[in-house]
């Protein structure tokens, strides 16, 4: 009898979570297979069958079709609508909150990082990802440090705002700077979660 992803995960008493791990499938692709919204691509129950150790014709979705009716069940090649993003994408995406505590590392440890992690993302989509964060890095750090200099020079000549603040305008100027990186990366990040194309604003320069 065929059973459901569920009845499998449960049977082998592992976690949706742990199942994601296993098989690399992420955890949202999981459980929207499970809640009957998806049906997964050929590749996405390729994995998870290998990692519960089942063959294909022995799962049926829970919307009652048996994964037989899918085309190209044995192909290896991966549906980008269900790409996984590699969890040292969320690392180096956000180790560059550390701007928060010290100026523009954030150009720096992600690169670190990247190298770090260099190993485990060798996939174009993952590679592709941890490029396009490098690159935000880089284009943010080039913009602010431009505005940081020419705030002062153009406060002088035209505002003249800075004479009544008690800080200085070019660390105003560093500070919305930096709230904007914080809420890039916080969309970043919410982006992987949800398997998404990243930072697709951020011209590639990596």
């Amino acid at each position: 009898m065929k059973k459901t992803l569920k009845q499998f995960r449960t049977h082998y008493h592992l976690s949706q979570q742990q199942l994601a791990e296993k098989s690399a499938v992420s955890l949202r692709t999981i459980q929207r297979i499970e809640s009957g919204v998806s049906t997964g691509s050929p590749y996405v129950i390729r994995q998870l069958c290998d990692a519960l150790h089942i063959a294909p014709d022995e799962l049926m979705l829970t919307n009652g079709a048996s994964i037989l009716n899918q085309q190209n069940i044995t192909s290896p090649v991966k549906d980008e609508s269900d790409a996984v993003y590699d969890n040292n994408i969320k690392y180096i995406n956000f180790s560059a909150l550390i701007a928060l505590c010290l100026p523009f590392m954030n150009l720096i440890i992600p690169v670190v990082l990247r190298y770090i992690f260099r190993k485990s993302l060798t996939d174009k989509h993952n590679k592709a990802a941890a490029n396009k964060i490098l690159s935000l890095h880089i284009w943010w750090s080039v913009v602010t440090l431009i505005a940081l200099i020419a705030t002062p020079v153009a406060d002088l000549y035209l505002f003249k705002i800075g004479e009544v603040l008690e800080i200085p305008l070019f660390i105003w100027c560093y500070l919305l700077f930096l709230i904007a990186l914080v809420l890039i990366i916080l969309k970043t990040a919410n982006d992987i979660n949800r398997e998404k194309e990243l930072l697709i604003f951020v011209p590639n320069i990596v």
